[in-house]
């Protein structure tokens, strides 16, 4: 049998972090539950003392992501959005009190609650490349292909390893990229061909414990990484079907060179809740635009009252289309300074809701 306790790592793979030289008596307590383990030790929760981690994305995966790092050194949480009643179900950080906050900021603040020795960083903002420099693991959690794509770019030229996860209705997957070495594989060996979002919880639904399973799971691999422990998902996805909770894995291996799209340019734009624009379209007050990119047969169905066509100039503007994705497009081709923000789940999204919609007339 072999033993683990002194030096917190088994012969799986090499821990990222060199260990704290000693922890403080706050940390020692904190983490004396993990440092039990015999593959971990004290040891291990030095190293965990050191690193740094990143997480795009403060949702339903973000949530237990953070909730379970306590411990870690630095916690850096990319988020563009506010908190929406219809989050709280299964963004297990936020409180109806939090309506309307931005979750970056929320996020750190309930990490710093449980951890005050934790350097925590809340950045309201969509992820650019250049956030992954100083880090050692990323976490993408934004639940975003698009997003993916660039995390999975970045931490490719950053020589980075990166976790990432995705849940939808009923099915969760969760896996750990390294684009490094002739047996390194990225997210574009997974899904090769550069397809944009085509749905979204706003308009399919989610379960709410499949994104604390899938987010547990996520944080987990984390840890592995930093403290080098265990067999982390490097090269395989963990697959979940949350009607029968049946856990299934596969391989991932490197594909042709040729076949890996360009970066993607430009950060995932902002997404706001059906809800939350209604209530920002009630608001005198509020300048937005709201902007409809669908065809003339789609609009016939209706509209969101007082959507324009997309030959608007304004500067603050939420642009929507059936589910997403050629509003996703739109906004990737405007100029920079304007504020674009997408309508989760389109205009299916916001008819479900039960939101007000008008019928165009002709004239």
């Amino acid at each position: 049998m072999q033993e683990f306790g002194a030096t917190g790592q088994n012969d799986g793979m090499d821990p990222l972090v060199a260990p704290v030289a000693a922890l403080s008596p706050w940390r020692a307590q904190l983490g004396s539950r993990t440092a039990a383990l015999a593959d971990v030790g004290t040891i291990g929760l030095r190293r965990l003392a050191t690193s740094r981690i990143l997480v795009v994305g403060a949702g339903g995966l973000g949530a237990p992501v953070v909730a379970y790092l306590a411990g870690v050194g630095r916690l850096t949480v990319v988020d563009p959005d506010v908190v929406d009643a219809s989050n709280l179900a299964r963004q297990t950080l936020f409180t109806a009190a939090d309506v309307g906050s931005p979750k970056a900021e929320v996020a750190v603040a309930r990490a710093v609650a449980v951890d005050p020795e934790l350097d925590a960083v809340a950045v309201v903002a969509s992820f650019t490349p250049d956030m992954v420099a100083g880090h050692d693991v990323v976490v993408d959690a934004a639940d975003s292909v698009l997003v993916t794509r660039a995390v999975s770019d970045a931490c490719a030229v950053a020589g980075m390893p990166f976790v990432w996860g995705t849940v939808l209705g009923h099915d969760g997957q969760v896996s750990v990229f390294r684009d490094a070495g002739p047996d390194g594989v990225d997210f574009h060996d997974l899904h090769p061909d550069a397809l944009p979002d085509e749905g979204s919880c706003a308009l399919d639904g989610v379960v709410p414990a499949l994104c604390g399973a899938v987010g547990a799971v996520m944080a987990a691999q984390v840890s592995a990484l930093v403290a080098g422990t265990g067999d982390p998902l490097l090269g395989r996805v963990l697959t979940v079907d949350a009607r029968r909770w049946l856990w299934t894995e596969s391989p991932v291996r490197r594909g042709p060179a040729s076949r890996r799209p360009a970066p993607v340019a430009g950060p995932e734009p902002a997404r706001i809740a059906p809800s939350a624009l209604a209530a920002r379209l009630a608001d005198p007050s509020d300048p937005v635009v709201v902007v409809d990119v669908r065809t003339d047969e789609e609009r016939a169905a209706g509209v969101v009252a007082g959507a324009v066509r997309d030959d608007t100039d304004a500067a603050d503007v939420v642009v929507y289309c059936a589910r997403g994705p050629r509003a996703v497009a739109w906004a990737a081709r405007q100029p920079a300074g304007r504020r674009v923000t997408v309508l989760d789940g389109g205009f299916e999204a916001w008819r479900r809701e039960g939101l007000l919609v008008t019928i165009e007339r002709d004239s």
